[in-house]
């Protein structure tokens, strides 16, 4: 009995010293310090220097960034100022419009006067007979029926000085015909003598108007 509890204190023990060998001998921790003085100096110049080019870039890019910024503000404010003169010069020009004078009678009268066709010549009409002198182009055999209505139409005008009512609306209506058949010899004909034509039937139909009664 007394054998086996002194190796149980000797093996207590021998753990005990064991565990404070393990303990005292423990590597230990790694540090990156300088292992002189020298080095120690060199490593703080170089940490120095990379934070002043860390500091210097961080400017740098501060100050590109306020640049594009400003740069944008500037564009920005430009746009709106032109936007602002252009919609100022629009409503400029918008009221000047409206305090113009309006058209007085005269003036009315003269702008419809400037919408009419032209009066026919003595020689394109004769007031004492009431014979009408057609274009070349209005002789052809198309326009025959036409023609023959509206120089009976304009023979009867001369005898009596004016036109009734039933007449002048039968000279509208032949001269409309006569405008309808040559809109469709447009592409056939010579441009200046469809344009002489048309005018011409335009003018022979206001001088319906101007003499009726």
């Amino acid at each position: 009995m007394k054998t086996l509890t002194f190796f149980s204190a000797l093996g207590l023990l021998a753990c005990g010293m064991l565990a404070f060998a393990q303990d005292y001998y423990a590597p230990y921790p790694t540090y990156y310090r300088s292992s002189t003085p020298a080095e120690g100096a060199l490593r703080g110049m170089g940490d120095l220097a990379r934070s002043a080019g860390q500091y210097n870039l961080t400017s740098s890019q501060a100050a590109i960034n306020m640049t594009e910024a400003q740069k944008k503000y500037i564009e920005n404010r430009n746009e709106w100022t032109n936007t602002y003169f252009q919609m100022r010069e629009a409503n400029k020009q918008y009221r000047d419009r409206e305090r113009r004078p309006r058209p007085s009678l005269e003036d009315m009268v003269r702008y419809a006067q400037a919408g009419k066709p032209k009066r026919l010549s003595p020689s394109e009409i004769d007031s004492v007979t009431g014979k009408i002198d057609w274009p070349i182009l209005l002789k052809a055999d198309r326009y025959a029926p036409y023609r023959a209505e509206l120089e009976e139409l304009f023979a009867k005008r001369a005898e009596h000085g004016v036109l009734g009512t039933d007449d002048y609306l039968q000279v509208r209506k032949s001269t409309e015909a006569m405008l309808d058949e040559l809109k469709g010899q447009v592409r056939e004909v010579p441009q200046m003598d469809y344009i002489a034509s048309r005018r011409f039937v335009e003018s022979l139909a206001f001088e319906g108007s101007a003499a009726s009664s």
